[in-house]
């Protein structure tokens, strides 16, 4: 973790076309889920070190050679990528933007701006790399201050998520 900048830096040295890899299709055209291509990731390790899917995926990254690896990162991150691409040009076509603004931790993936640049022709925005972060890690390190200063005492699995709460 943060997996993001390792597969981006593996992913240099890597072919992006050696692995196939889908690209979700949902029924509402602005939906999509990486979760079915990181199982396709998955099956594709497990089969290029002769194995099946009942293949631990912790022993994964010692069974895969450095090229293995660097291929599978170039797949994923050009598949990833194109999703992402892909979707930004049906908004764009639909809305006509006089920007759009693309932040959070995948903002720093350095394919994704070179490719938006290349793909759309509303300007694109993103925030300097040092601020494009994971949210998930900064709700999680609020949880940690929240949980230590307060120390909750309701059982955690009987707790309602709240998207509004306040910080």
């Amino acid at each position: 973790y943060p997996g993001g900048p390792s597969v981006s830096e593996a992913a240099k040295k890597g072919d992006p076309e050696s692995v196939k890899l889908p690209i979700a299709k949902t029924d509402n055209k602005y939906d999509f889920s990486f979760s079915g291509l990181k199982t396709a990731v998955l099956r594709a390790a497990q089969a290029q070190t002769g194995n099946d899917y009942d293949f631990p995926s912790t022993k994964l990254p010692g069974a895969l050679g450095e090229a293995q690896k660097a291929d599978i990162a170039a797949s994923f991150q050009a598949t990833a990528v194109e999703t992402l691409v892909q979707h930004l040009i049906k908004a764009e076509k639909e809305f006509n933007p006089k920007n759009i603004v693309v932040a959070g931790g995948v903002a720093a993936n350095r394919l994704l701006r070179t490719e938006t640049k290349k793909s759309l022709k509303t300007k694109v925005i993103y925030p300097d790399i040092k601020l494009c972060t994971d949210n998930a890690a900064m709700v999680a390190a609020l949880g940690y201050y929240h949980a230590r200063n307060k120390r909750p005492e309701a059982d955690p699995y009987s707790l309602e998520p709240d998207p509004g709460l306040k910080m």
